[in-house]
């Protein structure tokens, strides 16, 4: 039986209760103040009715108070859905209706007039944390729900993974293990604590015993670099392809100023443009550099350190204790697979959710006997290293011919001057499809579609090299940094 995460935080609320567990800018909190405030919450929570199962939805942000609300439900027992701290009352109260939920934790009263549940002001969490306390403590069960983790909806509509509190800390392990954490390991995250990724680097860190740095996003490069100076010996990050890619935009090689202190830095979310795998490995030779794959479904599967495996294109590494992926045909079955005989990815093991919130039919197509069925398409080779080129169903097909558009816009990345892309589908009277490639431009470089192709021409098939290249002032992400393919259909 697994402990859970708010039991691995007691555990070290005894053990080590001076050790700092959580850092905002300004403010350190030890473990034991931690798990002082988490049992405070959690009795103002029951005071105010909430009982074992029941579902809180709560507006996240990157503070000690997200930190407090999330360990103080899961400790009472309910089980929490966090949304981006700036969506709207209707949003709320839409996701509040669709898990039914009991309570909605938020700064903004006036939801509870689109759904009936006990409102709590958010902006009084510490307050309420600090006047009640625990008469006893009751940890919740590793079978118990946890988490409702909404999708981002990139692949479709937007869906609540409910994750059990086994699947958070088998989750934890998986990356404890993958990124080798220790327990001096201090952790920068500054991606919104209601997204798969970064909730998932707060409770590892939590499990693992070890400091999170919680930062309000990539907007402020500079608090950035403060929290890299940060007094400790050795520092790492939790940073998404996009927040790399500003770093790089913004200044430049200044992340290689830092070549000693940072002992990993480790991306999700999505691949990490080749081009940008290698200034990384240029920049921090001496440091771990972690692309890892997981999803909503089935969390941090596999990981590949691209600085000690290099120029393994499309590798995401492989799969972790607490995961196993197999390669299936579109029925399902298993397949041996090869880089000429590509399947799907399939994931077996307990970081896998429990389903999806009130949706059957949509649990049955993507979960079945434990297993959870992706659309990414790939392949397993003789070493055991799992490789992705694409999504099913972002397969282009030109006059026959299957191209994956990651593989064109990884390309694209390393010509001189893109500084982002994306190639979408157009249609065509011939093939059905062509290929049409946006470009972002370093605004000291001019756009020249001739020399694009060109460089794209010799590194290509011939069918792969989009017939329109056109620049454009941003390219379309999702608030966590995707490609938002969605947005080009």
């Amino acid at each position: 039986m697994r402990k859970t995460i708010i039991e691995h935080v007691h555990d070290h609320a005894v053990s080590t209760p001076e050790k700092v567990a959580v850092v905002v800018p300004g403010k350190e909190t030890t473990y034991k103040e931690l798990f002082h405030l988490a049992c405070g919450y959690a009795a103002y929570l029951k005071k105010e009715g909430l009982k074992k199962g029941d579902v809180v939805v709560a507006k996240s942000s990157q503070t000690l108070e997200y930190v407090v609300i999330y360990l103080g439900v899961h400790l009472a027992g309910g089980v929490i859905t966090s949304l981006e701290k700036s969506v709207s009352a209707d949003i709320v109260a839409s996701v509040a209706r669709t898990v039914c939920a009991k309570f909605i934790i938020s700064d903004e009263g006036s939801v509870t007039e689109q759904y009936l549940a006990v409102f709590i002001d958010s902006t009084k969490v510490l307050e309420h944390a600090m006047m009640y306390s625990l008469d006893e403590i009751k940890f919740p069960s590793e079978d118990d729900s946890a988490d409702i983790l909404f999708t981002t909806g990139t692949t479709g509509a937007s869906k609540g993974v409910e994750l059990t509190h086994k699947a958070l800390v088998a989750t934890a392990e998986n990356l404890i293990y993958g990124c080798e954490y220790k327990k001096d390991t201090v952790l920068i995250v500054p991606g919104p604590l209601n997204h798969a990724n970064p909730i998932r680097k707060l409770f590892t860190t939590l499990v693992n015993g070890s400091t999170i740095y919680i930062l309000n996003g990539m907007s402020n490069v500079k608090a950035f670099f403060t929290a890299l100076d940060y007094p400790c010996e050795k520092i790492s990050c939790c940073l998404p392809p996009a927040a790399v890619r500003t770093i790089f935009q913004l200044t430049k090689d200044k992340l290689g100023d830092y070549a000693d202190k940072i002992d990993f830095i480790e991306s999700a979310t999505s691949p990490l443009p080749e081009p940008d795998k290698i200034k990384l490995c240029q920049l921090l030779p001496k440091t771990r550099l972690y692309n890892n794959y997981g999803s909503s479904e089935s969390a941090s599967v596999c990981m590949y350190d691209y600085n000690a495996h290099p120029g393994l294109v499309g590798c995401i590494g492989k799969a972790m204790p607490n995961s196993k992926i197999i390669i299936v045909d579109d029925d399902k079955n298993v397949i041996n697979s090869s880089k000429n005989h590509m399947g799907l990815l399939a994931c077996i093991g307990d970081v896998n959710m429990k389903c999806y919130i009130n949706e059957p039919e949509l649990t049955r197509e993507v979960l079945q006997n434990g297993i959870v069925y992706t659309n990414d398409i790939g392949y397993i080779d003789s070493e055991g290293f799992v490789y992705i080129s694409g999504r099913k169903g972002d397969v282009i097909n030109v006059g026959g011919l299957k191209v994956a558009p990651t593989e064109i816009e990884a390309v694209a990345l390393a010509c001189e001057g893109v500084e982002d892309c994306i190639c979408i589908p157009v249609e065509h009277p011939v093939t059905g499809q062509a290929l049409k490639l946006l470009v972002v431009m370093d605004s000291q470089i001019p756009f020249d579609p001739r020399n694009i192709a060109r460089f794209l021409e010799n590194r290509l098939e011939h069918f792969k090299v989009p017939q329109q290249i056109e620049q454009v002032d941003k390219i379309a992400r999702t608030y966590n940094g995707k490609l938002d393919r969605k947005a080009y259909l």
